[in-house]
């Protein structure tokens, strides 16, 4: 080989060189704009879950508390009906308190 053809073939490499710099350098541009848009794409879904979990944990928050709600109702009439059936009938009210503290006061002494 003689000396141009040398110098050929090392012009040749360097110019391939340049060329698979400039294609590396465009790789990592597009690598780096990939992940970007990945890093985006994850926040919007991140934020879109986010969004819909507070609306769920919301609407259940609210069931819970309209359930108490219905539960006190419904507590406050058996303590109203409680109260009309005392007043209508107290000697039977009195005795059958009566008998079911007896009752409990049986079922406890025999688990102790």
């Amino acid at each position: 080989m003689s000396q141009t053809d040398l110098e050929k073939e090392v012009a040749a490499l360097k110019e391939e060189l340049a060329k698979v710099r400039g294609d590396l350098g465009k790789l990592a541009e597009d690598g780096g704009r990939a992940a970007k848009q990945a890093t985006d794409a994850a926040q919007e879904a991140i934020a879109a879950a986010t969004k819909r979990f507070e609306a769920e944990a919301q609407r259940m928050a609210e069931g819970v508390q309209d359930a108490g709600r219905s539960a006190v109702k419904a507590g406050e009439g058996a303590v109203v009906g409680v109260q009309d059936r005392i007043q209508e009938k107290p000697l039977a009210s009195a005795a059958t308190a009566l008998g079911i503290g007896f009752v409990l006061g049986m079922l406890i002494s025999r688990k102790s």
